[in-house]
C-alpha cells in the first residue's frame, strides 16, 4: 500500500519542471547495445542511470552513483568543466547535430571520451536539447558508459 503514494510522488516530481517528451539514444561506442531512454524536461534530462539539471550557468546531477557538476565557461558558453570533466558541446550550423569534444571523469584515475557527433531528432524534447546541447552530450556519454558496462 505504501508503494502507490511513493510512485505518485515520484511522478509529480518528475513532471514538475515540465515534460517535453522522451528520447532514445543508441550508443556511439557500442552499436549492438540496447538503446537508453531518457525523459527530457525544461532544462533537465533523466533516466537510464542519469539525472542532469541546468541551474543557472551550471549542470548538476549524477551518472550512475557518481555526482557530476559542470559549469559554463564565461568566455565560451559552449565550454563546460567541473568535477565531472571538461567538454565543448556545439550545435552544428546545419541545426541537425551536436558536436561534442572532451571527456567525463569516471573517478580520480579514469576518464571516458565524450567526443562524438550526435544527431538531433524532431519534436519538443529535441528542441529542448538543441537549446541545451550540454545535456545531450552528458546523456550520450551516459548511454555509452551503460552500453560498455562501465560502472561509475
Amino acid at each position: 500500500m505504501r508503494a502507490i503514494p511513493l510512485l505518485v510522488l515520484a511522478a509529480a516530481c518528475a513532471t514538475s519542471r515540465g515534460s517535453e517528451g522522451t528520447i532514445v539514444l543508441h550508443s556511439f561506442a557500442n552499436a549492438a547495445a540496447g538503446p537508453a531512454r531518457y525523459s527530457v524536461g525544461k532544462g533537465s534530462i533523466t533516466g537510464s542511470g542519469l539525472t542532469a539539471t541546468v541551474e543557472g550557468d551550471c549542470i548538476s546531477g549524477s551518472v550512475g552513483r557518481t555526482p557530476i557538476q559542470f559549469c559554463k565557461d564565461p568566455a565560451d558558453p559552449n565550454h563546460w568543466s567541473g568535477n565531472g570533466g571538461d567538454f565543448v558541446a556545439v550545435k552544428d550550423p546545419d541545426g541537425r547535430h551536436v558536436n561534442v569534444e572532451g571527456y567525463m571523469m569516471l573517478d580520480t584515475m579514469r576518464q571516458a571520451s565524450m567526443t562524438q557527433l550526435i544527431p538531433l531528432g524532431e519534436g519538443p524534447q529535441w528542441d529542448e536539447l538543441a537549446r541545451n546541447p550540454a545535456l545531450l552530450a552528458i546523456a550520450a556519454t551516459a548511454s555509452d558508459l551503460r552500453a560498455a558496462h562501465i560502472r561509475r
